[in-house]
């Protein structure tokens, strides 16, 4: 199966938040903030991988979840209240999914 230019477009999203989390300056928290920037373009949808598709949509859903107090945002306002062991889980979690969805869009044989 070849993969289709729209799960190819995902991983590169992915591929620039991990990149984000891993040389971006800041604390993880900072650093999981810019590498959402890249992840809110990664759609669900375009995953055709149901529970690769649901992991993606949790980790949307883990740094987004909280109501801002003021004008943050939810972002900043979620990312604001991880404590560090939080926000590194979060971090290992979308490394992983990268790195699942391109075993399997890239690694694994046709």
């Amino acid at each position: 199966m070849n993969p289709s230019d729209r799960e190819l477009y995902v991983l590169e999203k992915l591929d620039q938040a991990v990149h984000a989390l891993a040389t971006g300056a800041g604390c993880v928290q900072e650093r999981l903030e810019e590498a959402y920037r890249f992840l809110v373009a990664a759609r669900p949808e375009e995953v055709s991988d149901r529970e690769l598709r649901r992991v993606l949509v949790g980790i949307k859903d883990d740094l987004t979840f909280e109501e801002p107090v003021y004008r943050e945002g939810r972002l900043k306002a979620t990312v604001q209240g991880l404590d560090d062991e939080d926000a590194s889980a979060i971090a290992a979690r979308i490394l992983t999914l990268r790195d699942r969805l391109r075993e399997q869009l890239i690694d694994s044989p046709s």
